[in-house]
């Protein structure tokens, strides 16, 4: 009576008696939520009996394979913390296509798992299980990791699928479900590709539920998991895995005999006369991404057709490339050189394929067959550099392929014909240095990083330096670079040291920096050459500038610098950028109206020849691809030029394939064409001290990977002898070789224990070729090149156990082709044309799905095919208005 006095003082409130039954009722659930949270899933010495059902489809339920079983579970040792269950599998089958097959090869022996505090931690097994199974194994124990104690809480948990980020939702006292995300071993990465756009993208998450009785009994465990794998740069290209793991109780069998141990140590030590202590996280299963008993050699015969020089800049031979590639990683370098040996009139091709290899038995086996010190032949030289050019654009290359080029940098030449070979080794050198992502300590990195700035620093081979100094982009490099930037006397050294500048990215600089570029482009301690000023642009204008940086930017415009040219790169700079990005537009469109002496038709109208563009080649449902050209333009010649291919995924991109020409000294060959012109005269942008020499060449950058340059001519001598001559008048390659893109391959281990197999490969075999005609009677040049690209990518997914296995294979082929064209006209007055087309292209998907019911009886297979082809019109894209009126002008006159 005390008592209820007591509570009802304490309560203060009216009607309190019928407050009584709610307060009882819920002094009820927490004390059944008590229950629960202390209770073992499975009682204490007893037997259960449950269904467990694994499911794993691909996309559609029509490839899917069912895996099921009988568990008996049985409480064998127990205290008031930890147990030890014992389980054995029964009536096992596996199901596809309503092919139901019985599988009798499962051992008969009983698995364990031991629990510590209610938590699964390890799995005690059979030593003779194979690691498909031994997965199943913990998949069904981690089913156990429920923590009753969590309420709406974050964590994280150690289960089957490794580290991974959990929060538990309490639904009811008998009903929890938690969410898993960004599990170890849902990324276990075997290669990638540091470029995000030549990468993939990745989306897991798994769901999982849970049903206890009152009084703690596990009646149903469900795991619903997916994984949507896609190329970064095409979304819809790619597959998607889901999985549903199922445990569910049948009913409750009879006592079970203990194990007689003190302790739960002791119980798992009686039993590892057969068995093994495996932890909880899962080990891949290899048998998933093995190859079929094959050679390279063999395979080669195969593809011969698909090999020859014919299918240059054919998706054919991509493809063939990338089919290769997985059985030439496990090749060793004895048969590399018997088929380098055999399959000569291949040569071209296997280098290309050797090259993307990466591995140290392929690099061998290229030096070894093909150099040969003094007594290498010309034809081995070029081949050699050949395979150096597609390994610069590897991502994962060996360490001793790093230490063997460095060695061979060390090596006096033992002739002089081997200089371009040495070239290529360095910038191969450099790129694989930086893709390789070495520690800022590494001795290895050190070493190289140092060579390349004592080559910097000597007065011999400077431009071959800097160039490696691009290809590195080491942050340690940025201040020699732009010392050489700031204080070089010499015009092709300061624009060589601000090009590798600029491939650094924009975070890489700080303040200081940017005071020191636009020192360079104001022109304020000295004169610089035009090209070093619109490179010193270029980069701070990758720095974001502020409203006021943009509004000196602006005012430049409106000052008395008698460099058109240079005035019209900026202008179609920041027009081009204000196309692309809104928020820069904004700023760009505000500063302009805040300056009238700026925006007016005598400051804005266009004056010089230089073009900036940027252009989209494609969109989806093709790939996202783009084209930035830049036309430098000094006293009416082409002075630097580029066009550069960019692939677009999301805010991210990649330069996939760069062609650069550079040219100094050919004002001569336009006389004084324009001496009489008034007001149209284009003023002399660079009149520099000393007479430059006629030079003329060609610079190639893949997918990032600044190659040697090619040089046309080198004088005025070698300039007549190919005018006379005319050996530039017919098509001649430029560049030919099919190169590695995409390359990743992944693991993934699902909670049903299935291993999830994932490589990508793709490839491009680009043939690039021009022919020049120039004519100093009529004094009119014209130029045409032509790029036909074949892009092959091939995405492969395999998932599976023992038992069952499901394939995906994605293939897209594309054959994007382009031609540049440009007519010269100095008669009279100056006149470029130049027209950029794009000829109709084709865009195929085929997509094949399997299913395998394997190591049954009667084993299983079935395909399921589908093609899709999208066609892309061609379209000549539209340059400038300036552009427009010189090819109506240079057109009229034909």
């Amino acid at each position: 009576m005390q008592r209820n006095r007591q509570m009802s003082g304490k309560n203060r409130c009216p009607n309190s008696n019928a407050a009584l039954p709610t307060l009882l009722l819920q002094l009820f659930l927490v004390s059944l939520s008590l229950v629960n949270c202390f209770a073992n899933l499975i009682p204490t010495g007893s037997q259960q009996f449950y269904q467990l059902s694994s499911e794993v489809s691909l996309e559609a339920e029509q490839v899917s394979y069912t895996f099921e079983t009988q568990l008996s579970i049985n409480s064998v040792w127990n205290n008031e913390q930890d147990q030890l269950l014992e389980i054995k599998l029964s009536e096992s089958h596996v199901n596809a296509q309503q092919r139901l097959r019985p599988i009798l090869s499962l051992p008969d022996r009983p698995f364990y798992v031991a629990l510590v505090t209610g938590q699964p931690k390890q799995v005690i097994a059979h030593t003779s299980r194979d690691q498909s199974l031994l997965n199943l194994e913990r998949g069904i124990a981690s089913l156990f990791q429920l923590r009753r104690d969590s309420s709406d809480a974050k964590e994280t948990e150690l289960d089957i699928s490794g580290h991974c980020r959990v929060e538990y939702k309490v639904k009811s006292s008998t009903r929890w479900e938690k969410t898993k995300r960004d599990c170890a071993l849902w990324d276990l990465r075997v290669n990638y590709h540091p470029e995000q756009a030549l990468g993939v993208a990745q989306h897991s998450e798994q769901q999982l539920s849970y049903d206890l009785s009152a009084e703690g009994l596990l009646l149903r465990a469900e795991s619903v998991e997916t994984h949507r794998l896609t190329l970064a740069a095409k979304p819809d290209a790619g597959s998607v895995v889901h999985s549903k793991l199922r445990l569910q109780h049948l009913a409750e069998g009879e006592g079970v005999e203990q194990l007689q141990q003190p302790t739960l140590a002791a119980a798992i030590e009686s039993l590892l006369e057969w068995y093994r202590v495996f932890e909880l996280e899962a080990d891949v299963d290899g048998e998933i991404s093995k190859l079929k008993e094959q050679t390279l050699q063999s395979q080669v015969e195969l593809m011969l057709e698909q090999l020859k020089p014919e299918h240059l800049g054919k998706s054919s031979l991509a493809s063939t490339f990338v089919q290769l590639l997985p059985l030439a990683r496990l090749t060793k370098q004895p048969e590399f050189e018997s088929l380098l040996e055999s399959q000569s009139p291949l040569a071209a091709q296997l280098v290309d394929l050797l090259g993307a290899v990466q591995t140290f038995e392929a690099h061998n086996a290229s030096f070894s067959h093909f150099y040969r010190g003094a007594g290498t032949t010309a034809e081995s030289l070029e081949l050699l550099e050949k395979y150096l050019q597609s390994l610069a654009v590897a991502t994962h290359p060996e360490r001793r392929i790093l230490e063997h080029l460095y060695d061979f940098l060390q090596q006096k030449l033992p002739h002089k014909s081997h200089l371009k070979l040495r070239d290529s080794v360095l910038q191969t050198l450099a790129t694989l240095t930086r893709q390789s992502g070495l520690d800022a300590n590494d001795q290895l990195l050190q070493q190289i990083r140092n060579y390349l700035l004592e080559g910097l620093a000597s007065t011999h081979n400077t431009l071959l330096y800097t160039r490696a100094l691009q290809n590195l982009r080491d942050p340690l490099t940025i201040d020699p670079l732009l010392q050489q930037a700031l204080q070089s006397q010499q015009p092709q050294h300061s624009v060589a040291a601000l090009q590798a500048l600029k491939s650094f990215p924009a975070f890489s600089y700080a303040e200081p920096h940017r005071q020191q570029f636009s020192s360079i482009f104001y022109q304020r301690q000295r004169r610089y050459d035009s090209s070093a000023r619109t490179l010193a642009l270029d980069i701070l204008l990758a720095m974001r500038p502020s409203a006021e940086q943009l509004g000196e930017l602006l005012d430049y415009l409106a000052s008395t610098d008698r460099q058109f040219e240079i005035k019209t790169y900026v202008l179609q700079k920041l027009r081009m950028l204000a196309e692309i990005c809104p928020r820069f537009r904004s700023m760009f469109q505000t500063a302009l109206r805040q300056r009238a002496h700026v925006n007016n038709y005598n400051v804005l109208a266009q004056r010089g020849l230089t073009t900036v563009l940027s252009r989209q080649l494609s969109t989806s449902p093709a790939f996202n691809e783009t084209l930035l050209s830049i036309q430098e333009v000094s006293q009416g010649i082409l002075k630097r030029g580029s066009v550069e291919f960019l692939l677009h995924a999301g805010r991210a991109e990649a330069s996939s394939f760069k062609l650069g020409i550079y040219t100094a000294g050919l004002s001569s060959f336009m006389g004084d064409s324009d001496a009489d012109e008034g007001n149209d005269q284009i003023p002399a942008d660079d009149e520099l001290e000393q007479e430059e020499t006629m030079t003329a060449g060609m610079e190639i950058s893949v997918q990032g990977a600044q190659l040697r340059p090619l040089v046309f001519f080198n004088g005025q001598t070698e300039l007549m002898g190919h005018v006379w001559g005319g050996s530039a008048s017919d098509t001649t390659p430029a560049y030919q070789a099919t190169t590695l893109a995409q390359d990743h391959e992944q693991y993934i281990i699902l909670a049903s224990g299935a291993t999830v197999h994932w490589r990508v490969l793709g490839a491009r075999s680009v043939d690039l070729n021009g022919k020049v005609t120039f004519s100093l009677w009529n004094r009119n040049a014209q130029t045409e090149i032509q790029q036909n690209t074949g892009t092959a990518v091939v995405s492969h997914l395999a998932v599976g156990f023992t038992y069952a296995k499901l394939e995906q294979q994605i293939e897209l082929r594309h054959e994007p082709k382009l031609s540049l064209q440009a007519d010269l006209d100095f008669y009279s007055n100056i006149k470029l044309c130049m027209q950029l087309e794009r000829a109709e292209q084709l865009l195929t998907l085929s997509n094949t799905r399997s299913v395998y019911l394997q190591l049954v009886d009667k084993p299983y297979a079935k395909h399921f095919r589908s093609t899709q082809t999208i066609k892309s019109p061609g379209r000549t894209f539209v340059l400038n208005q300036k552009n427009n009126e010189m090819c109506n002008m240079i057109l009229a006159n034909s």
